[in-house]
């Protein structure tokens, strides 16, 4: 598969996280060794003055938009960021690994010029990831637009309310829960918070979305599996004036009050990840869950 600007020279973002590169060791080193390859590396505005390495930063568009491959530098926190501003544009990611292992950023920064060099000969596999889109509406106010690669949730807020939500499957009622909240994850996402909550695995090239309850209030309440094609929808139903939170991928957050409708179904963009050497999903899940 082609890399997003075809051939000639290759336009590389690089994206940082700032707490995990704070010397900017990782992103000086890339950035030189993309020169060598005659390759035209770019930084976020902010990056790049922090950095003072001004004459390689770029409007935040742009660098999402025209870079042929972005480099994600940091967790799998940093590249669930850069895989909601880049989907709009449908640029691949190349997740470098700053910390421990990660379901998606699986290159470690030992080896960050090895992928390199893999990518630009065209030895890599191009996985595009499920994401979600969300919309918050009551009566004539709406939030448009939301994107998510892990999960849609809606929790309770600092007054520590319990919450009351009705469950929608394709407009079919499905079931009234009182919980802290409820999650609802990607295949990609159901390793994250919806893990923790006791959500299932599912594998990540599967077309599917699960619900799950957090902390729900019986007995009886369990997960839900549907299909990528459904729309679920949540009526939240909170006592009195509690607050309450609808973030995505724990990263963008709305803290809202009274009654609320959240619309969740299938995003028509995808994240497109560059695997270089790709793990067998098992593998590294059992990685993952032994540590």
């Amino acid at each position: 598969m082609m890399l997003h600007g075809g051939e000639g020279m290759k336009k590389v973002g690089i994206l940082p996280n700032l707490e995990k590169d704070k010397e900017f060791a990782v992103t000086n080193r890339l950035l030189q060794y993309l020169k060598l390859k005659d390759c035209q590396p770019c930084l976020s505005m902010k990056a790049a003055k922090l950095a003072g390495l001004e004459e390689y930063g770029c409007l935040e568009e742009e660098l999402y938009r025209d870079s042929d491959f972005l480099i994600s530098l940091g967790g799998d926190g940093t590249l669930l960021g850069v895989g909601r501003k880049s989907a709009p544009y449908g640029t691949p990611i190349l997740g470098i690994n700053l910390g421990t292992l990660g379901f998606l950023t699986a290159e470690e920064k030992n080896h960050a010029e090895y992928a390199i060099d893999k990518v630009l000969a065209g030895d890599y596999k191009m996985e595009k990831r499920m994401m979600l889109q969300a919309t918050i509406a009551k009566d004539q106010e709406r939030i448009e637009g939301i994107l998510a690669l892990n999960d849609i949730c809606i929790t309770r807020g600092l007054l520590y309310k319990i919450l009351e939500f009705n469950i929608y499957v394709n407009e079919e009622y499905v079931d009234t829960l009182r919980a802290d909240g409820v999650i609802i994850c990607t295949p990609t996402g159901s390793t994250a918070y919806n893990l923790s909550a006791g959500g299932p695995v599912l594998k990540a090239d599967a077309q599917i979305i699960a619900i799950t309850p957090i902390s729900a209030h019986t007995l009886t309440s369990r997960s839900i599996v549907v299909s990528a094609d459904d729309v679920v929808t949540v009526e939240i139903n909170p006592r009195e004036e509690a607050d309450f939170t609808v973030s995505a991928d724990g990263q963008d957050a709305w803290t809202l009050t009274g009654k609320k409708v959240v619309q969740v179904k299938k995003a028509k963009e995808y994240a497109s990840i560059i695997k270089t050497n790709p793990q067998s999903f098992y593998d590294v899940l059992r990685q993952k869950l032994s540590r």
